[in-house]
């Protein structure tokens, strides 16, 4: 049992107790370290300024890769068995890092507060690609807001870094003894305490499940992208915070009779790439999830289990099949149950979890060749915000004539209940039938009668239904037309 956090801070190794270890980690680097190059801006993983490089070790195969996260709104706890490199890292000895050159000599910096952050997400990019085109400058740089200077000197300095030997972050800072050291710790499980909070990461699922019937009303902490956000704005950590981090099955994307598992602990960005073939909608529809910084650390798990009914990834998993699988204790064992999503949502932000249960994955249907599926999102900006409406609509059909008829159908929408729902009368009204404009019609003003959204800030009740009625029509007009 570890009483500290260990990551490699720029290639230096820290071991982080108490109090420390649970600031978030943009705090302890500006406060504790003094690598002040790392900003804070919003505290709410939107603007990028605090950006950095995270490497971990991660699942049974140990592959290890730097990848840009949010810096404040993580605790450092979450960061044990991490490489973490800062901005001030990535300079070599004298010599700027080709991103730093190009922001200088294309003036991508203006104020410079923003620029930080810019420099780690290129740098990011940077260990995966050699150079980079416009396109996939600026999906990398989702993350990252500017006020002064403007996108385009940015997007130039993108264009004309080129990668070299020297400034590799990975070549640099992935020793072997280092990252042998943090595979090792790996197997001890880590119990901080700050005096008011607990941090626990098990390092067997035994464990994890007992730590839960001890402990009521532990929370989870994967990501932490929504509680990093209220501990900022002032409401303290849980008592109980329960890490699953160190646990290596629950890095595990596999495929199970046409169904894909999903393990706890795999990121967003991890599920884009492995499901790119099997679910390839699902993975078009997470480009637009949320940032890099924030997919290379949330997970599908942890959206989830934070319970909102607009969720973005939840109507997929209705239409989908979606289970949850859970864990829990019972007469000394771990007793294990599955859930689906129908039964899964009882309330506003209440799951039929038992107090003591621990959700380790979710697994859905593959997509096969003769559903049709599409996947929706309606906010105030195309990238990193939260739905008003959200819809995921799947159809299966046969072609008959020159019509295409329905055998199976399935609508889900987020943010038009209390949950996330499916709409069977809508989708009874869809079976058997020969898909055309005038049914599409009366299907879409069955869903304005059966919804009843409420109004609230991003949206009112009408603006709501009147967004559901018009995105099943824009699924009728994509299926009929493609």
């Amino acid at each position: 049992m570890r009483e500290f956090s260990l990551i490699y801070l720029n290639g230096i190794r820290k071991e982080v107790r108490g109090i420390e270890a649970l600031l978030m980690l943009g705090d302890w680097l500006r406060k504790e370290v003094g690598l002040t190059g790392t900003k804070i801006v919003c505290a709410e993983g939107d603007c990028g300024a605090c950006t950095v490089l995270r490497a971990f070790p991660q699942g049974k195969s140990n592959s290890i890769q730097f990848e840009a996260i949010n810096s404040c709104i993580t605790t450092v706890a979450q960061m044990d068995g991490s490489h973490l490199v800062t901005v001030e890292g990535i300079q070599n000895g004298d010599e700027l890092s080709p991103v730093q050159k190009a922001m200088r000599e294309c003036h991508g910096s203006q104020c410079g507060y923003c620029t930080p952050g810019f420099v780690m997400a290129l740098t990011g990019a940077l260990e995966k690609h050699q150079s980079l085109d416009a396109k996939t400058a600026c999906n990398y740089l989702t993350g990252n807001l500017c006020r002064c200077t403007g996108y385009q000197p940015i997007i130039e300095a993108a264009l004309s870094a080129k990668q070299s030997e020297d400034h590799s972050v990975s070549k640099r800072y992935l020793k072997k003894e280092a990252t042998s050291e943090l595979i090792q710790k790996q197997r001890d499980s880590v119990l901080i305490k700050n005096g008011f909070s607990t941090f626990f990461a098990p390092a067997t699922l035994e464990e994890a499940v007992h730590f839960a019937s001890e402990n009521p009303g532990f929370k989870v902490i994967g990501a932490a992208t929504d509680l990093g956000v209220q501990t900022n704005k002032g409401k303290p950590l849980p008592k109980n915070l329960l890490s699953l981090h160190l646990i290596s099955e629950l890095y595990e994307v596999r495929k199970e009779n046409k169904r894909i598992m999903v393990g706890a602990r795999v990121t967003l960005s991890q599920l884009r790439r492995e499901v790119e073939k099997t679910n390839p909608e699902f993975a078009r529809f997470l480009n637009l999830f949320a940032s890099p910084q924030i997919k290379n650390a949330a997970t599908l798990v942890g959206n989830i289990a934070n319970a909102s009914p607009i969720g973005d990834t939840l109507p997929f998993l209705l239409v989908s099949r979606g289970k949850v699988h859970a864990v829990s204790i019972e007469d000394g064992a771990v007793k294990r149950r599955e859930i689906s999503f129908p039964d899964l949502f009882l309330g506003y932000k209440k799951l039929a979890l038992e107090p003591s249960e621990i959700i380790t994955h979710v697994s859905f249907d593959e997509t096969s060749q003769n559903q049709i599926l599409k996947i929706y999102k309606v906010s105030q900006r195309k990238d990193l915000d939260i739905s008003t409406v959200s819809g995921a609509f799947l159809l299966k059909t046969v072609s008959q004539g020159t019509g295409k008829k329905i055998e199976e159908a399935r609508l889900a929408f987020g943010g038009v209940a209390a949950t996330p729902v499916r709409l069977p009368e809508a989708e009874k009204a869809l079976q058997g039938k020969v898909l055309d404009s005038k049914l599409i019609q009366e299907v879409s003003e069955l869903i304005g009668k059966t919804i009843a959204p409420q109004t609230d800030l991003r949206g009112s009740k009408t603006y709501r239904k009147v967004l559901a009625m018009n995105l099943f029509k824009r699924y009728g007009r994509e299926v009929l037309h493609g």
